[in-house]
C-alpha cells in the first residue's frame, strides 16, 4: 500500500463530512497569532527527528462556532495536547532592548504592537476518559473561540519506525477535518537530558512558585509545585539549576546552610535530571546596578574590607564542604557577583580572589563582558551581542587563560538581535543555541524562568512584561517575555512556545556537536545555510526544516557506515 492510501486508511476510521470552519497543519516555531489566518500561517506537512526526539505541531482551526464544543484526536497514541492561549503585546522591544521609547523606533521586529501572540500552552485534559470505538482518546475544548490554536507533543516516535504518518481529526458538531503530519524518523540518538547535553540554565524564583500558586512557602506542597517547575524545565531541555535560598539567617545575624532544604533541592535535581548545579551569588552592587563596589550577600558590609571579606570566606567554606562532602565538585559552577562593569573591575577581581581562595578549583562564572576582567573568573557568560563583537577577543582568553564561554540574553539586545521576546520571530530562541555550537560556546543562560515582577502586580498572562524597571534605563520596562518563559497554570507550570522553540534549538545544539566531533567543516557550513551570527540569520522555517533534515542525514552517514 502506498503512503497516500496509507494516510487515506488511517483517517477513514473518522467520519467524513464537507466542513464550515477551516483547519491547517502550522510550524511550531513559527508564532501563531489570535487574527491569523489560514491562508498566511506556515504551513508544516512533514517532519524529521531523532530515533528518541520531539514530534510537535500547531494546528490552527478558524472559522468555528463560537462557544460550542470541539474535539480533535490523533491517529498516535501518547500525545499531549495542549490549548494556545493569546498575550496581549502593547508595546514592542527597543532596537537596543528594553521596550520602544518611541513607537516604530526598532525596525527589526516580527510585528508591529499591539497584537495578541499564542505563547500560552495551557494543557487539556482527555475529554472521554479513556479509550473509545479503537481510536485515541478525545481531547475536547468545551468553549471554543472562533479563532483556536492547538499544539500537540509527542514525545519518541513510536520504537523502530522509520516513517509513518499522524492523522489529526477536528470535529465541532457534524463537521470535521482531518490533516495529516509525515515523521520522517532518523536513527540518531539524542543523549539524555543531563551531563552531555548541551549547558542550559533558566533561574528560577521558587518564592514566585509558592506565591503563584497560594501555598505557604518550603511546605511538602511547596516542594511538590517545584519538583514540578523543574520537571517542565528539563523537559525543555535545561540541565542547570540554581541552589537558591539554601543560605539561612539566624536570629543572632549569623548565616548558615540549611542542610536539608540542600538535600532537597539535591534530590530534586537529581531525579528530574539537572546534573549541573549554580552556587547562588555571594555578592552584589552596594548601591545598585552599576555601583563600583559589592556587598557580600546577607550583610552590608563591602567585600573589600576586611568585615565583608571576612563574612566572603564563610559563604564561600559553607559551600565548599557542602560539595566536597556530598561529591559535587564536577557539577557545580559558582556565581559570585551578577553583571559587573567597568566601573568594578578593582573590586570585583578582590571578590572573586576571595572567592576562588576558599572554594579551591571550583569553576566561576558570572555575566562579565568587560575585557579588563581577564583572569578574574573560569567561564564568561557574555550577551549573545557582546560575544559576538568581541569574538576573536574571547577567542584568546580561551586559548591564553584556559576559560570557557557562555552567553545570555535578558532585556538586552534588541533590534535583529537574537533574543526570546515574544515580538521577535519564534525561530530566534531556536537559533541561538546554533550559533552558539558553530562559536564554540558551551552554554546559555536566562534569568528569568518564572520571574514576574508580583511586586508590581505582573500577571503574565495579561502582562508580558512588568509596568517598570528602574535603573539605568530611566523606568522603561523589560521586553514582553523577558520575564518568564513559563506560566503558573492551575495545577502546575504550563509551558510557552517559547519553551518549546528553546527546546527545539537545545536538541539541535547536541545533533551540532556530535556532528561537529566527527566533520565540524560539515556541521559548521549546516549552520552557516540558516545562520552566520546572532543577528546574521534567514527567519524560515521552511529553510530550518531543511538544514535539520540534513543535519540528521549527515549524522547517519558518518554514524552508520
Amino acid at each position: 500500500m502506498n503512503i497516500k492510501k496509507q494516510i487515506l486508511a488511517a483517517c477513514a476510521v473518522f467520519t467524513t463530512s464537507v466542513s464550515a470552519f477551516d483547519a491547517a497543519l502550522t510550524d511550531p516555531l513559527a508564532w501563531l497569532y489570535a487574527d491569523s489566518k489560514i491562508a498566511t500561517v506556515e504551513r508544516l506537512d512533514e517532519v524529521d527527528v531523532p530515533a528518541n526526539g520531539v514530534v510537535d505541531v500547531n494546528i490552527l482551526v478558524y472559522g468555528l462556532k463560537p462557544n460550542e464544543r470541539l474535539e480533535f484526536d490523533a491517529s498516535e497514541k501518547g500525545g499531549e495536547w495542549y490549548r494556545m492561549r493569546a498575550v496581549p503585546v502593547a508595546r514592542n522591544t527597543g532596537v537596543n532592548g528594553f521596550l520602544e521609547k518611541n513607537p516604530g523606533d526598532n525596525p527589526h521586529v516580527a510585528r508591529r504592537a499591539p497584537f495578541e501572540v499564542f505563547d500560552v500552552l495551557e494543557p487539556i485534559a482527555n475529554g472521554d476518559g479513556g479509550q473509545r470505538a479503537g481510536r485515541p482518546t478525545v481531547a475536547v475544548i468545551t468553549d471554543a473561540k472562533e479563532t483556536e490554536g492547538l499544539y500537540f507533543r509527542m514525545q519518541d516516535p513510536p520504537k523502530g519506525a522509520k516513517s509513518f504518518d499522524i492523522c489529526f481529526r477536528i470535529k465541532q458538531g457534524n463537521e470535521e477535518r482531518q490533516l495529516s503530519l509525515k515523521v520522517n524518523v532518523h536513527t540518531v540518538l539524542l543523549p539524555p537530558v543531563g551531563k552531555d547535553s548541551f549547558k542550559y540554565t533558566n533561574w528560577m524564583d521558587f518564592d514566585s512558585m509558592a506565591a503563584s500558586h497560594g501555598l505557604k512557602p518550603w511546605s511538602e506542597e511547596h516542594w511538590k509545585m517545584i519538583e514540578k517547575y523543574v520537571r517542565l524545565a528539563t523537559r525543555g531541555r535545561q540541565n542547570m539549576g540554581l541552589m537558591r535560598a539554601v543560605f539561612e539567617k539566624g536570629d543572632n545575624g549569623a548565616v548558615h546552610i540549611d542542610k536539608k532544604k540542600f538535600a532537597r533541592f539535591l534530590d530534586i535535581y537529581n531525579r528530574t535530571g539537572i546534573w549541573y548545579l549554580e552556587g547562588t551569588h555571594l555578592a552584589g552592587f552596594v548601591n545598585g546596578w552599576g555601583s563600583s563596589a559589592f556587598k557580600t550577600v546577607y550583610t552590608t558590609n563591602i567585600t573589600t574590607t576586611v568585615e565583608g571579606a571576612l563574612a566572603l570566606s564563610k559563604l564561600a567554606k559553607m559551600y565548599i564542604e557542602e560539595i566536597e562532602t556530598r561529591g559535587l565538585r564536577d557539577r557545580w559552577y559558582q556565581h559570585v557577583a551578577d553583571e559587573p562593569g567597568g566601573a568594578n573591575v578593582p573590586e570585583y577581581r578582590i571578590t572573586a580572589g576571595i572567592v576562588r581562595r576558599y572554594m579551591p578549583g571550583i569553576r566561576t562564572v558570572d555575566a562579565v563582558e568587560e575585557p579588563s576582567f581577564a583572569g578574574a573568573l573560569d567561564v564568561w557568560c557574555p550577551k549573545v551581542n557582546s560575544f559576538e563583537r568581541h569574538h576573536a577577543l574571547y577567542d584568546s582568553f580561551r586559548t591564553n587563560f584556559g576559560d570557557r564561554v557562555w552567553c545570555y540574553t535578558c532585556c538586552v539586545p534588541g533590534g535583529k538581535w537574537m533574543n526570546r521576546t515574544m515580538d521577535g520571530e519564534l525561530l530566534r530562541p531556536a537559533l541561538i543555541p546554533w550559533v552558539s555550537v558553530m562559536w564554540d560556546v558551551d552554554g546559555f543562560l536566562h534569568w528569568g524562568y518564572n520571574r514576574w515582577q508580583r511586586n508590581q502586580g505582573q500577571d503574565p498572562f495579561k502582562e508580558p512584561y512588568p509596568k517598570s524597571w528602574g535603573g539605568s534605563n530611566n523606568g522603561n520596562s523589560l521586553p514582553s517575555g523577558d520575564t518568564h518563559i513559563v506560566y503558573p497554570g492551575k495545577d502546575g507550570p504550563w509551558p510557552s512556545a517559547r519553551l518549546e522553540a528553546t527546546r527545539a534549538g537545545m536538541e539541535d545544539a547536541d545533533l551540532l556537536t556530535m556532528l561537529r566531533r566527527r566533520d565540524k567543516e560539515c556541521a559548521d557550513g549546516l549552520v552557516r545555510r540558516i545562520a552566520r551570527g546572532f543577528q546574521d540569520y534567514t527567519p524560515s522555517c521552511k529553510l530550518y526544516r531543511e538544514v535539520r533534515r540534513d543535519i540528521l542525514r549527515a549524522l547517519e552517514s558518518k554514524i552508520v557506515k
